[in-house]
């Protein structure tokens, strides 16, 4: 059992989840533990362990990187009194050691932005920031935020999540758009009363201009009639 304490909001269940990672040695990639939870909790538990892909499951304060990419799998449940005793598996997406770089570079774009005055600025700073220091992965093997932190090269959805990590880390409501269809992910933010589109995987491979696909109509229509929201903003 990691600790008594029965935990009742995926709050506290996020900070349980960010100490696992914290404990944890830089060659682990997932760490099992015991833990006692709620009726709530337990159900949350039981919806999200029948979704499909990576979801935002909790909330960590702190850290973007490790509020987008570590997720708990639920292994079993049994009833305890009037709570629930669950056996669980905290998944860090790659090994603990991979993630130095990405959660360095959201320090430094959070230093970086904090004199800036809007979310339109900040957009620009990030469009601008990716497109010169992460190249488009031809090869397409750098295909996640961790990879292209440290590569400094990644596909369309290392670039989506790249930037849905940052822009979450200074502030933005910004989440993924993804199309089965054009085989493609890109990202939407959403200030006050407008949605802006933005393509900084096509930004920073075409010739043309580093703010070709920058804009509040939405992108890739006739290529990517299937599009949809795959990751939703954060509020």
């Amino acid at each position: 059992m990691l600790e008594d304490k029965i935990l009742r909001s995926k709050e506290e269940l996020g900070l349980m989840a960010k100490r696992v990672f914290l404990e944890a040695g830089d060659m682990d990639a997932y760490k099992p533990i015991r833990i006692k939870v709620d009726k709530d909790l337990k159900t949350f538990l039981e919806e999200i362990q029948m979704r499909d892909g990576i979801d935002k499951q909790f909330k960590i304060p702190g850290s973007s990187a490790l509020n987008n990419l570590l997720i708990v799998r639920l292994e079993e449940i049994r009833p305890e009194g009037d709570d629930y005793e669950c056996d669980l598996l905290v998944q860090f997406f790659a090994e603990k050691e991979d993630f130095k770089n990405l959660m360095e570079l959201e320090e430094d774009i959070k230093q970086q932005t904090k004199d800036l005055k809007t979310d339109l600025e900040k957009i620009e700073f990030l469009n601008t920031f990716l497109t010169e220091n992460i190249a488009y992965d031809k090869e397409h093997r750098s295909r996640s935020a961790l990879a292209a932190a440290i590569t400094h090269k990644g596909t369309c959805v290392a670039f989506a999540q790249l930037f849905l990590i940052l822009g979450e880390a200074i502030g933005l409501k910004v989440g993924c758009i993804n199309s089965k269809i054009m085989k493609h992910r890109w990202n939407y933010v959403i200030v006050e009363d407008e949605i802006y589109y933005i393509d900084t995987a096509f930004n920073a491979s075409n010739p043309i201009s580093p703010k070709l696909f920058f804009q509040t109509s939405p992108i890739h229509l006739e290529k990517a009639p299937d599009q949809g929201i795959a990751v939703p903003h954060g509020q």
